[in-house]
């Protein structure tokens, strides 16, 4: 895995944006605004995503609260994304890690402490970060032999994958990592940490969550019906349909980075959802494979052609590239919709990885 303070990273590309209203909504769900989604108050889908993913007010089913923040860290170290794994290291040292264990947890998963449902919990949500070749069925076993439900296995997959989108977020657009050492350095942190540690921790929810009928439809269906009965399944609906219906950047363009993203994974189920978006927004049936394959087809606008361009780059990135990509191509957007290109580009990464949980959803999910 990548030494994080040798990773290359640029200046951040977005300044922090004032929006009351998106501010107030935050606060009354979460009781914070998010440092990193003060970046994205500019998104009309944004503020949703931020309170629906948000892994301290997640109810797990199955995982510990344990397991769901070394998740964390595994994803982002996984993905080279220095900002989101100082702060998700800030967070461990609030629950109770200690710096050792979590140095442990960084050099060595063998030697951390972990039993073999944790080790291999953590060995799993790496394979799901990576995605390369994509999480098969025979990725499980080492799971299920020890006891495992398909279940609990699908909620594992599931935070692995909200990781990836936060890792995506903070990534692409080079959020400062320093601002995330500097919160858990302050004093008041320090002092109070050990006081909020309990509102911390996500609840446990014994019973299943009900999925509302209009959640079975529509498009990326099968990953939302894929979960059901978890906590995450409505939530991962609410994030998908807010983000279809408020991206600035168009249907085209917002459904070429799904399908661009699919196909670098190798994620047929969002490929064809993403595909069946591409023709309902009128896109021609023959231009959609030279459009995937290359990223260039005679209906493709340059708008559309540049997201498809950083939505390939997005699926393994090496971050600072990205980052350069991302900074040559903002010209051609506005504010907005430059904003959206990053959320919908982490958006897709996150749903491509959970193809494993349709694989293992019973037929009548």
């Amino acid at each position: 895995m990548p030494a994080l303070d040798a990773v290359e990273w640029e200046t951040c590309l977005l300044e922090p944006v004032h929006n009351p209203a998106a501010e107030r909504a935050l606060r009354k769900a979460l009781g914070v605004v998010p440092p990193g989604f003060t970046y994205f108050l500019d998104s009309a889908w944004g503020p949703a995503a931020a309170i629906a993913f948000d892994l301290g007010h997640l109810p797990l089913r199955h995982l510990s609260s344990k397991v769901a923040e070394m998740v964390a860290l595994v994803v982002s170290q996984d993905n080279a994304c220095r900002y989101c794994f100082n702060m998700t290291r800030g967070v461990l040292g609030i629950l109770g890690f200690s710096d050792a264990r979590i140095r442990r947890l960084e050099e060595d998963l063998r030697t951390a402490e972990l039993d073999a449902a944790e080790l291999a919990a953590l060995q799993f949500a790496r394979r799901v970060s990576r995605a390369a070749p994509p999480v098969g069925l025979s990725d499980v076993a080492p799971l299920r032999a020890l006891g495992w439900s398909n279940a609990a296995i699908a909620e594992l997959a599931a935070v692995a994958a909200i990781n990836v989108f936060y890792n995506r977020t903070a990534t692409l657009p080079a959020l400062p990592y320093q601002a995330a050492d500097e919160l858990f350095r302050r004093p008041t942190v320090r002092l109070f940490g050990p006081l909020v540690r309990r509102w911390m921790r996500p609840r446990r929810r014994r019973a299943p969550t009900p999925l509302a009928a209009e959640a079975r439809v529509g498009p990326f269906a099968p990953f939302v019906t894929a979960l059901e009965g978890l906590p995450v399944a409505p939530r991962l609906h609410t994030v998908i349909r807010a983000c279809l219906h408020g991206s600035t950047l168009g249907p085209r363009a917002t459904a070429m980075v799904f399908a661009v993203v699919a196909r670098g994974i190798g994620c047929a189920v969002s490929e064809r959802e993403a595909t069946q978006l591409l023709l309902a927004d009128g896109m021609p049936e023959h231009d959609i494979e030279p459009a995937l394959a290359h990223l260039a087809a005679p209906s493709l606008g340059p708008l559309e052609r540049a997201v498809a361009a950083l939505a390939r780059d997005s699926v393994w990135p090496q971050p600072a590239s990205l980052q350069r990509h991302a900074r040559t191509i903002r010209p051609l957007f506005t504010p907005q919709q430059f904003v959206d290109l990053i959320g919908v580009a982490a958006l897709a990464n996150a749903l491509c990885r959970l193809s494993i949980a349709v694989d293992l959803a019973p037929p009548s999910a």
